[in-house]
Formats: structure tokens, sequence, C-alpha cells
């Protein structure tokens, strides 16, 4: 059977991920990392290069093949570190896979300090959420209802958001208060809460969203705050995050697709990261909202025009 559409993405997307380097090299390069006791078996590498080599030859690839090559891109995703409203380089291995990423360091920065780790008090962490204006916080609706344990109602004061919160950095700054909920969409994941007041400046800037919808292979970046959920993750995952979790994160990562009202990405993602938002890598600006996703599984956001469509009425003009 001949490839379709969606194989010909996959083999974009993979080429760019390996960078002409057999999957082998890659794997050995992650076994490094993560220790050879917490590799998967030696049968997802060969699946995936049978899957590579299928798609090269203008073949159909069997699920089995696909899973292992979409397995291996997965592992390629790195997860940054903030620290000190800048963040980290990427990695030799990963850096010719992402070519705007050093531009993509400089003109987010001024956003690092709109996206924060909310939590239920006393420091129950529960997801990220970033600002759009002075009081206005964008977050899941399924955020909203662990914080309101489903009541979709929350007093001042009940929850929180931690607007720095870096990895080895003292965080000084006092959590801003949630005030209450401002609006929650009635069918997408999207709600609105109203927060203290923010200063903006040179340090601090309101995230701003891409008009322009985003197709596959755009390079995306979710930035957030990632749990440890080792009931729902691969036992390596602490190894690929060096042990640091619920701390500020960018994650690299690709468009795979989109559907009605959402995009699909292939971000590092864990729990902690519903309410990322998904940042273009060429403008850091949003084109979608995070919503939902395993590591090395599907990821979905809401897309950045059914987000601004549903906000915009919200804001200051």
């Amino acid at each position: 059977m001949h490839m379709d559409e969606t194989d010909k993405l996959y083999l974009a997307r993979a080429t760019r991920a390996f960078n002409n380097r057999p999957v082998a090299d890659v794997l050995d390069k992650i076994k490094a990392i993560v220790g050879p006791g917490n590799m998967p078996p030696i049968e997802q590498s060969k699946l995936a290069e049978q899957a590579l080599d299928r798609l090269r030859e203008g073949k159909k690839p069997t699920a089995k093949q696909i899973a292992a090559l979409e397995f291996v891109i997965r592992l390629m995703r790195p997860v940054p570190l903030s620290r000190e409203g800048a963040l980290e380089n990427l990695s030799p291995d990963v850096a010719p896979s992402f070519t705007h990423w050093p531009q993509f360091q400089k003109s987010v920065k001024p956003f690092l300090y709109s996206i924060g780790r909310i939590d239920l008090l006393p420091k129950e962490g529960v997801g990220t959420g970033f600002l759009v204006s002075d009081g206005v916080l964008v977050t899941n609706r399924h955020v909203l209802d662990q914080l309101s344990k489903g009541t979709g109602v929350l007093e001042k004061g009940q929850a929180v958001v931690r607007l720095k919160f870096e990895h080895g950095i003292p965080d000084t700054d006092a959590p801003v208060k949630i005030m209450g909920v401002l609006a929650v969409h009635e069918s997408l994941d999207i709600a609105l809460l109203k927060v203290e007041k923010q200063k903006f400046g040179d340090g601090r800037q309101p995230l701003k969203f891409d008009p322009h919808p985003v197709t596959a292979g755009h390079a995306v970046v979710a930035v957030g705050y990632p749990f440890d959920d080792s009931k729902r993750n691969p036992l390596f995952i602490s190894a690929l995050f060096g042990g640091k979790f619920g701390v500020k994160r960018a994650a690299p990562g690709e468009v795979a697709g989109t559907g009605p009202h959402s995009i699909l990405h292939d971000c590092t993602t864990l729990g902690g990261n519903s309410g990322s938002p998904i940042l273009s890598m060429e403008t850091a600006r949003v084109v979608g909202l995070h919503r939902d996703g395993y590591f090395l599984y599907r990821n979905e956001a809401v897309d950045g025009a059914a987000l601004n469509e549903f906000i915009s009425p919200h804001l200051k003009k």
C-alpha cells in the first residue's frame, strides 16, 4: 500500500527530528540519559527504523512500525528549564531540529513571567495559566473544576498563581491571588479567571495571540509546569526531567495535525501542563491552549482562533 498525506507528514517530521541520524544512534543517546534498564525493548528501535525505510520508499508502514516511530520522535522532544526569566539552550542533538529556538529565547522573555503555576492553597499544584491582561488569567475549564471541586465557583484567595517558580531560584514574589471566575466556554476547555491586578513593563507583558492558523509541521513551544505522575507515565520520565518537576519549563515540538477548534502537537507535556500556552516558535504568540495529553501520546490544544474569539470580548479596549 502506498503512503498517504499523513505518512508524508510523518516522514517530514521524522527527518527533522532525527537530522539524518539512524534511529539506533538516537536511542543510544537517550539510553545514556535514562539508563539501559529504563529503556523500551530494542524492538521499538527496529520497528521505527523499518517505518522510516518504508516511508522513504514511498510505502505505508504497518501500525506497529508507525507507533514505534512516533515513540522515538517523542523521546527527541526536550524540556529546557526557565531560569531567572530566560530559557536554557537546546542540546546539540536536538538544536538542528529547531532552528528558530535562539530567536524564540529572546522574543519570549517578556512573556515568561506572565505564565504561572496555579495552586490550591497552601501549595497543591493543579495546572498552568497565563495572563492576557492585567487582571485576566487563561487556563482550562478542567483546571477550574479541580480548583473548585467541580462547582465552577471560586472565592478570593481560594487559589493562587505563582508567576515565577523556577528551579533553583528562590521564589520571592508573593503569589497572585485568584479573585474569582470571569467566564467559562460552554463547550471548549477554556476558563478565564480574575486575578489581582498586575503591573506590566519591560520585564512582563501579557501574552498575545497569533491570528493566523498553524498547520502541520509548524514549530511550537508549550510553556508550563509539568508535574511528576508515575501512575500515567513511564518510569524513565524522572531521568529525562532530571527529577525536577512542578517548575517552569518550555517544551519545543511541532504541530502534528489539526481538528475542529483544535491542534495536535508533540511537545513533551505531563500533568500540570494543562492550561499551558502553545506558542509559535517563530512569533512567540499564542496559537493554542494545551488541554489534554499524556507523555508519548497525542497532545491536544484548543486552537488560537477559537481561543482569541472567546477571550477578546472580555479584555479591556
